[in-house]
């Protein structure tokens, strides 16, 4: 129980979303690797790979950004800044690789529901951009202590 008050204590107090978000990375990463109907049936091979490999980054870097969330930031602090930091860019550089991928989908005809496609272009570019900036506000704290 106190190892669950010091993770509290710590930092995922001040930003539980940043966690929450992480966590559903995550877990969509991992559902994409276990289910064959998510994110939707594909017939192709070539896309089946790299989704399986998006997903796994996906996985990597939201479990990084997990990992430097909980840490003692007094104990770890070059950890738990640049890993959060990274694992942003990651997650944001994974976003925008299955954001062309599902618009290369829309561009070659290939969805099964064109709505729903177009729906997950949205959330996972909105996803990127919304990750991409966290990189950044994270990036200028970093160079405001290098200072």
């Amino acid at each position: 129980m106190s190892s669950i008050k010091g993770v509290l204590r710590n930092h995922l107090r001040e930003r539980p979303f940043d966690f929450y978000v992480a966590c559903l990375i995550f877990f969509a990463g991992l559902l994409s690797i276990v289910s064959d109907a998510w994110p939707e049936s594909i017939q192709r091979p070539l896309a089946f790979i790299l989704i399986t490999a998006i997903s796994l980054y996906y996985m990597i870097a939201s479990a990084i950004v997990i990992l430097s969330l909980s840490l003692n930031r007094k104990k770890h602090p070059v950890f738990a800044l640049m890993g959060e930091m990274y694992g942003w860019m990651f997650i944001s550089a994974a976003s925008i690789a299955t954001t062309l991928l599902y618009l290369g989908f829309l561009v070659n005809g290939a969805p099964q529901s064109w709505g729903l496609c177009i729906i997950l272009v949205l959330i996972w570019l909105g996803l990127a951009i919304s990750s991409g900036v966290r990189f950044l506000d994270l990036s200028s704290v970093y160079r405001s202590l290098k200072k």
